[in-house]
């Protein structure tokens, strides 16, 4: 288990023991270069909070070994839109292959928060499930979509 996902366990624990560590900060890694490419976020570290982290799992039904692994889940996701809201212009949403229930798992990210008194950080807001109907293709054609990977493997007949 790597240090990330032993602060991740830590602070689920914590949560259940009634001493909530929601003021924490994780670092996720580097911010990924298409979201700097494509969407214009600054080359800043990218962050999820503890009370982020703890609404994913308690409130939103997120699993552990998903929590754990998001920082690899953010380096290979399945498309980055814009957000539908006009008043989050420094804000993306990044779709996921990851599934709860029949869901896809979706992650919201803005871009230089300040965190703290003296931290700015790309940060995590939320990660849950997008229930209804599916947001990939109702955003696509809404013109929402930044970024997708270009398929380069091989067909197997």
């Amino acid at each position: 288990m790597n240090h990330y996902s032993t602060l991740i366990d830590l602070l689920i624990k914590a949560e259940i023991a009634g001493t909530p560590k929601h003021e924490a900060i994780l670092l996720l890694g580097e911010t990924p270069d298409y979201l700097i490419r494509t969407a214009a976020f600054p080359t800043l570290p990218l962050a999820i909070q503890g009370s982020t982290i703890s609404k994913a799992f308690f409130d939103h039904g997120i699993t552990l070994s998903f929590l754990q692994r998001l920082p690899d889940v953010l380096r290979q996701p399945k498309c980055v839109f814009r957000s539908a809201n006009p008043a989050q212009e420094d804000s993306v949403v990044v779709l996921t292959f990851e599934l709860k229930g029949f869901a896809p798992v979706i992650v919201p990210i803005r871009q230089d928060r300040m965190v703290g008194r003296r931290q700015r950080l790309n940060l995590v807001t939320s990660v849950y499930g997008k229930e209804g109907p599916d947001p990939e293709a109702r955003w696509k054609a809404q013109g929402l979509l930044l970024w997708q990977p270009v398929y380069t493997g091989c067909l197997v007949p």
